[in-house]
C-alpha cells in the first residue's frame, strides 16, 4: 500500500524541547524505563504527539508526556514530534479511567480520606454520573460495596486539579493502575481479579487542556485519552540527530531528507485497521 493512500501523511518536526508543555504529569518509573530503552536502542521509535498553544511559540504534548520527559532528562535539546490540531477531524479527546487493583478497599478508603478538602459521599452510580457531568464531584469511584462521589469541599482554597492529582496520588505506587475506557465495575472485574475499585474522571474538552498549560497544571497520568487516527509509529529517529550541537534548522533538512528516503523506497505504509502492539 502506498502513502498516498492515507488521507494525508503526517505532520512530523523538529521541535526545541523547552517549547513542548505537559498538560498531563509523567510517570517516574515509566520515564526511567524509557530512559533507559532510548540509550539501549539508540533512537527515538515513535514520536510525541503535540499541538500548537494558540498565540505562543510553545506545543501541548497531547500524547508522549513520558518520552518527552524521559528525551528532556537525557539533556538532548530537539525532539521530533507530530504536529497535530484539535480541529483536524482524525483527533478525538476523551478520558481513560482506572482500574486500581492490588490495594486493599480500607487502605484507598483511608488514604482518600486523608486528603485536605475531600469529602467522599456514598450514592448510586448514577447520582454519581451526574455529579462529576455538573462539576459537583471532581470525580468517583465504584467497588463492590457501591459507589462513592469525590466531592472538594472547599473549592475556593483547593483547585479541583489539586485535589485530583492528590486523588490519584492515595494509591499511585501502591497499587497496579490500568486503564479502563467504561465505568461498569462489572466488566472490569473479571479481567481484574485482584481489583479494589474503578476511578472515574470528568471528561475534558480541548479547550480545557489548553487553559490548564496557560495556567501551569498538569492532571494525573493516565486521564486524557488522545485518539489521533493517522499515526506516526516507528519512525526510528536516531538519538544522536536529537543531541547534535546543531542549528534547528539544519535538523530541519535533515528530517526533510530522511521523508525523501522513505518516500523513494516506498517505505511508508497506512493501515486503517484498529491495531494491537504487543511491544510497548
Amino acid at each position: 500500500m502506498r502513502p498516498q493512500e492515507s488521507t494525508h501523511l503526517p505532520v512530523l518536526r523538529v521541535l526545541p524541547v523547552a517549547q513542548l508543555l505537559l498538560h498531563e504529569s509523567s510517570d517516574e518509573r515509566r520515564v526511567a524505563r524509557l530512559r533507559q530503552r532510548l540509550l539501549e536502542d539508540g533512537r527515538l521509535k515513535n514520536p510525541p504527539v503535540v499541538a500548537p498553544l494558540p498565540d505562543s511559540a510553545s506545543y501541548v504534548v497531547l500524547d508522549g508526556a513520558n518520552r518527552v520527559s524521559a528525551i528532556r532528562e537525557l539533556g538532548f535539546p530537539h525532539i521530533v514530534a507530530q504536529v497535530v490540531s484539535y480541529d483536524d477531524p482524525g483527533v478525538e479527546l476523551s478520558t481513560w479511567y482506572h482500574v486500581v487493583a492490588g490495594l486493599p478497599l480500607a487502605d484507598l478508603m483511608d488514604a482518600l480520606e486523608a486528603v485536605t478538602h475531600l469529602h467522599l459521599a456514598p450514592m448510586t452510580q448514577a447520582e454519581a454520573r451526574h455529579r462529576l457531568a455538573l462539576g459537583d464531584a471532581v470525580a468517583y469511584f465504584v467497588c463492590h460495596s457501591g459507589t462513592y462521589a469525590l466531592v472538594n469541599t472547599s473549592p475556593a482554597s483547593s483547585s479541583n486539579i489539586c485535589i485530583l492529582n492528590q486523588i490519584v496520588g492515595a494509591y499511585k505506587g501502591r497499587a497496579n493502575i490500568y486503564r479502563a475506557s467504561n465505568d461498569d465495575f462489572s466488566k472490569q472485574a473479571p479481567t481484574y481479579p485482584d481489583i479494589t475499585a474503578l476511578v472515574v474522571f470528568p471528561t475534558y474538552r480541548p479547550a480545557d487542556i489548553m487553559a490548564l498549560v496557560r495556567a501551569g497544571e498538569v492532571i494525573p497520568s493516565g486521564v486524557t485519552r488522545h485518539i489521533i487516527q493517522e499515526r506516526a509509529l516507528r519512525i526510528n529517529i536516531p538519538l544522536a540527530v536529537l543531541a547534535a550541537d546543531q542549528p534547528l534548522a539544519e535538523k530541519e533538512a535533515w528530517l526533510q531528507r530522511w521523508w525523501r528516503e522513505r518516500l523513494d523506497a516506498n517505505a511508508i505504509r497506512y493501515y486503517a485497521e484498529s491495531t494491537f502492539l504487543f511491544d510497548e
